[in-house]
């Protein structure tokens, strides 16, 4: 197999990409990685990218994702399915 510095070079940038990924949602003790690897791949593919101005899921899939209120905003989704107007109330639902 020839040997291609770009290829590298890719990797290598994709590679820190997830490293910091990592830092930012594993323990102190970065011994659970390996739990978090669908949620870090699932932010890097639904991120738009400044080369394509797509996402790497638009790229694949050929369609926009269709992410779940629950990742997005749990509070406001379960606030205007059950029509609470008051905080209070809702954190009282949400604790």
């Amino acid at each position: 197999m020839p040997y291609y510095p770009q290829v590298n070079g890719t990797t290598q940038a994709f590679n820190k990409i997830l490293e910091n990924a990592f830092i930012k949602v594993c323990n102190v003790n970065r011994n659970d990685w390996d739990a978090h690897i669908p949620v870090v791949l699932w932010a890097y593919r639904t991120t738009c990218k400044k080369l394509t101005r797509k996402t790497p899921f638009r790229l694949v899939y050929g369609q926009e994702e269709v992410m779940p209120m629950e990742y997005i905003m749990p509070s406001l989704r379960i606030a205007v399915v059950t029509e609470i107007a008051d905080r209070n109330v809702m954190e009282e639902h949400l604790a």
